[in-house]
C-alpha cells in the first residue's frame, strides 16, 4: 500500500524542539511501514528523514498542508498535528483516503481539556478534577486547548479571570503515560512510560523512560483503557496520568506521541503492523517488550 504520514511540524517547518520531535516520530513510523514493504510518502518543508519519499510543499501554511492531505493519492494515511487543529486535518484526510488514526470527533473532544475531563468523569474514569471557586489550592492552570505542557503553571490561588485557560486541582504523584492502540472495543496497551517533567520550570516535558515498571501496573492500565473506551479512541494514542492516591487521567493525546522513540527500541512488534491491524485486521492480546530506553527531548536529532 501507499501510506501517507503527515507530520505537521516537519511539513510546515515549525522551529526548535517541535521539529526535532516531529522528525523523530515521522522517521520511526516511516521506517516501520517500509519494513513491512509499504511505500511511504510525507509532506515536508525541506528536511528529509532518511526513509520514505518526502514531497516538498509549495508553502508552509495550513492550507498547503490540507491540500496535500486531500491530494496525496495514498491508500491510507496518518496525521500527527497539534491537538487543537488535528480534527480539521482528519476530516480532510477522511475525504480522500482511509484514516489510520483517531476519528475527527474523538480528536475534537480530546483536544478540549474541559470537555474531555467532564466526559471522562461522566464515564467513571478517575481524572484530575476541574477546580471550583470553593476549592483549596494549589491548582494547575493550563490552556483549554493546547499541546503538551505549554503555558502550564502551579498556583496557590485561582485568578479572577482564567481567560483561555482552565484550572484543575493539583495532585501529587508520578507523571506517567500509557501508550496504546485502540480498535473498536479492543484496547491494546503497549507500555507504561515515565514522563520526565520539571515542575519548577513550569511543567516542562524533558523526555521519558520506556517502559516504566510499576507495582501499580494493573490499575494504571485500567484507567488508561477506560479513558480510551470512553472517548472511543482509534489507532495510536497516549494517555497522560498522575499516579498518586489514584491513577488520574490528566490529558488524552489522540495521535502518536514522543514515547514511540522509546517504544520502537524496546517492543518486538512493528508499530506499523499494529496500526494497520487496528484498522484492517485484529490486534494481538499483548506485545513483547524487552529492555528499557531513556530519551531526552533536547537530544533528538534536529
Amino acid at each position: 500500500m501507499k501510506i501517507l504520514i503527515a507530520e505537521y511540524a516537519v511539513a510546515t517547518g515549525l522551529p526548535g524542539t517541535y521539529q526535532g520531535e516531529g522528525r523523530a516520530m515521522l522517521s520511526i513510523l516511516a521506517r516501520s511501514f517500509e519494513q513491512l514493504g509499504h511505500e511511504v510518502v510525507y509532506p515536508t518543508a525541506g528536511p528529509a528523514i532518511g526513509a520514505g519519499r518526502g514531497i516538498v510543499l509549495e508553502g508552509k501554511s495550513d492550507d498547503h498542508f490540507e491540500d496535500f492531505l486531500a491530494g496525496s493519492g495514498a491508500d491510507a494515511g496518518l496525521v500527527i498535528a497539534p491537538d487543537e487543529i488535528l480534527p480539521r486535518f482528519l476530516e480532510v484526510l477522511e475525504k480522500s483516503t482511509v484514516n489510520l488514526g483517531c476519528s475527527p470527533a474523538a480528536a475534537r473532544i480530546s483536544a478540549d481539556k474541559l470537555a474531555c475531563t467532564r466526559r471522562l468523569e461522566e464515564e467513571g474514569v478517575p481524572v484530575v478534577e476541574i477546580a471550583g471557586s470553593n476549592d483549596d489550592g494549589p491548582f494547575v492552570l493550563k490552556p483549554r486547548f493546547g499541546c503538551g505542557s505549554e503555558r502550564m503553571e502551579l498556583v496557590d490561588t485561582l485568578p479572577e479571570n482564567l481567560g483561555d485557560r482552565i484550572a484543575t486541582k493539583y495532585h501529587r504523584g508520578e507523571p506517567l503515560s500509557v501508550s496504546l492502540i485502540a480498535s473498536g472495543d479492543l484496547v491494546l496497551t503497549l507500555t507504561i512510560n515515565k514522563q520526565l517533567v520539571s515542575v519548577e520550570a513550569g511543567f516542562q516535558y524533558q523526555g521519558g523512560i520506556v517502559p516504566y515498571r510499576s507495582d501499580r501496573e494493573e490499575e494504571i492500565l485500567k484507567a488508561a483503557m477506560m479513558a480510551a473506551s470512553a472517548l472511543e479512541l482509534r489507532g495510536y494514542a497516549g494517555i497522560d496520568l498522575v499516579v498518586g492516591d489514584l491513577p488520574r487521567v490528566v490529558d488524552v493525546n489522540p495521535r502518536p506521541t514522543t514515547s514511540i522513540v522509546g517504544i520502537a527500541k524496546v517492543m518486538r512488534e512493528e508499530l506499523a503492523d499494529l496500526i494497520l491491524r487496528a484498522r484492517f485486521g485484529s490486534l494481538p492480546e499483548r506485545v513483547t517488550v524487552e529492555g528499557e530506553c531513556e530519551f531526552r527531548k533536547g537530544e533528538m536529532e534536529l
